[in-house]
C-alpha cells in the first residue's frame, strides 16, 4: 500500500522508438536531492501510469531508509522475451542517457537484471547505470567504479549485487517473526515468485532455520509436505524464474499459481508482480503476517481489509528498501566497505525500521503502513547534501 500522492511527479520524459514504436517512460517523483534512484523494467502493457505510482513508492522507501534521495522509475512497454529486447534497452537508455549521467541512478527491476542493465548502458556509451551517484557522493569515476565493483563480489557462491534486495526482505520478515515471539526455526513461509528477489529472501531465510513450505510461480504453485520445508539447496540449482516442472519423490504438490493465497503459514512473501494480493484473493489468506518485497503488491482495499482480519502487513516501501539500504551501506562509508558490512548494515538499519514501525502501531492502534507513512512525514528533504553516508 501507499500513501495517497496528489501531486504530479517532478518530471516525465517520454520516449516513442523510432523503429519499433513501443513506448518507454522516465518518472521522477522528486528532485528535492541531488539525485533520484530507481529501477528500470521492461514489461507488456506498462504505462505510465503504473511508473509514476511506482516512482512515488520508491520516493517513499527513500524516506523510510533516511536516505537523501528522490524516488524515480523507468521502463518500456516491450516484450521481455523478444530477440530485440536488448537492442530496445539500447536505444532507451541513450535516450535518457544525459539523466544517467547527472541525476538518476538506475537499478534492475521486472525482468531486468543487473549485469544486463550495466552491459546495455556500456554498449551506448554509459560506464555504469548509477553514475550520476559518483558526482552526488563526491567521487571520481574511477573511483566509484572500484566500489560500485564490491557488488559483483561473491558471497556464498552469489554476487552481492543479487542477495542484497532479496536479503533486506527476508531480515524484514525475520524482524516481523521477531515481533510476534515466534522462532524463525518454528516458523513457515509462503513465497510468491521465484525470481533473484525471492531466491535470495528464500536463501536468508533458509539459513536462519526459518522452513519455506510453498512457492509460486507465473504458472504454477509447488507445496511440500516435509516437516522440515523444501531443500532449499537443491531446489535453487534451478535458476529460476520459473520453478523446475518435476521434483522427485512424492512428498510435494502441484497446484495453479493462484492457490499461492491459499495455503497456510506463518507468513506470506510477495515477491513477484503488483496488486498480487487484491479483494479478490485477500479473503483466503491464511497467515499471520504479510511481508512484500515487491513494489505495490498489495492493493489498498487488501490492506485494510486485512488489517482489520489482524493480519499484519507490513508495507512494501518498508520491506523492500533493502536494495537502497545497500547503496548507503555501499557508498556512505569513508572506505571501500567488505561485501558482509553491506549486509551487516542492512540487517541492522531494516530491523530497526521494522521495530520503530510495528512499535508505533501498536501503541497508536493504527496499521504499519499508517505508521510507516508518519515516520516518512517526519523525514524532510535536505537539499545539496550527499545521498549516502552521515551528513556533512
Amino acid at each position: 500500500m501507499m500513501a495517497p500522492n496528489n501531486n504530479r511527479p517532478a518530471q516525465i520524459i517520454e520516449y516513442t522508438d523510432p523503429l519499433e514504436g513501443f513506448k518507454g517512460w522516465l518518472v521522477i517523483d522528486s528532485l528535492d536531492h541531488r539525485i533520484c534512484a530507481g529501477g528500470m523494467r521492461v514489461q507488456p502493457g506498462l504505462t505510465a501510469d503504473q511508473l509514476i505510482k511506482m516512482a512515488s513508492n520508491m520516493n517513499l522507501k527513500m524516506r523510510i531508509a533516511g536516505l537523501r534521495l528522490g524516488g524515480a522509475k523507468s521502463g518500456i512497454d516491450y516484450d521481455p522475451s523478444s530477440p530485440g529486447k536488448h537492442a530496445a534497452m539500447a536505444r532507451f537508455l541513450k535516450e535518457i542517457k544525459p539523466y544517467i549521467e547527472t541525476v538518476y541512478s538506475m537499478g534492475p527491476d521486472l525482468n531486468v537484471d543487473m549485469v544486463e542493465l550495466e552491459n546495455t548502458a556500456k554498449s551506448v556509451g554509459i560506464p555504469s547505470v548509477k553514475m550520476a551517484v559518483a558526482q552526488a557522493q563526491g567521487m571520481d569515476l574511477p573511483y566509484f567504479l572500484e566500489r560500485l565493483a564490491i557488488l559483483e563480489h561473491q558471497i556464498g557462491g552469489w554476487t552481492l549485487g543479487s542477495l542484497r534486495a532479496g536479503y533486506g526482505v527476508a531480515i524484514a520478515a525475520l524482524a516481523v517473526l521477531h515481533y510476534l515471539k515466534k522462532s524463525p526455526d518454528k516458523a513457515t513461509i509462503v513465497i510468491q515468485g521465484f525470481g533473484t528477489l525471492a531466491r535470495a529472501a528464500a536463501l536468508t531465510l533458509h539459513q536462519e532455520g526459518a522452513r519455506i513450505i510453498a512457492f509460486a510461480d507465473a504458472e504454477k504453485t509447488l507445496v511440500t509436505r516435509k516437516p522440515e520445508g523444501f531443500d532449499l539447496d537443491a531446489l535453487l540449482q534451478n535458476p529460476g524464474p520459473l520453478l523446475p516442472q518435476n521434483i522427485s519423490g512424492n512428498s510435494v504438490t502441484t497446484l495453479d499459481k493462484e492457490a499461492i493465497t491459499e495455503v497456510g503459514g506463518d507468513i506470506l512473501i510477495p515477491v513477484a508482480i503488483e496488486g498480487a494480493i487484491n479483494s479478490a484473493n485477500a479473503g483466503a489468506l491464511q497467515v499471520q503476517a504479510i511481508v512484500p518485497g515487491a513494489n505495490l503488491a498489495i492493493t489498498p482495499a487488501a490492506s485494510q481489509d486485512l488489517h482489520k482480519r489482524g493480519i499484519l502487513v507490513l508495507p512494501d516501501f518498508l520491506a523492500g528498501c533493502g536494495g537502497s539500504l545497500s547503496m548507503d551501506g555501499l557508498f556512505g562509508p569513508p572506505h571501500h566497505p567488505r561485501p558482509e558490512e553491506v549486509l551487516t548494515h542492512i540487517r541492522s538499519c531494516m530491523e530497526n525500521l521494522v521495530q520503530q514501525t510495528l512499535i508505533r502501531s501498536s501503541q497508536e492502534k493504527i496499521s504499519p503502513t499508517q505508521a510507516a507513512l508518519h515516520i516518512c512525514s517526519t523525514r524532510k528533504p535536505i537539499p545539496e547534501t550527499k545521498p549516502y553516508g552521515p551528513l556533512d
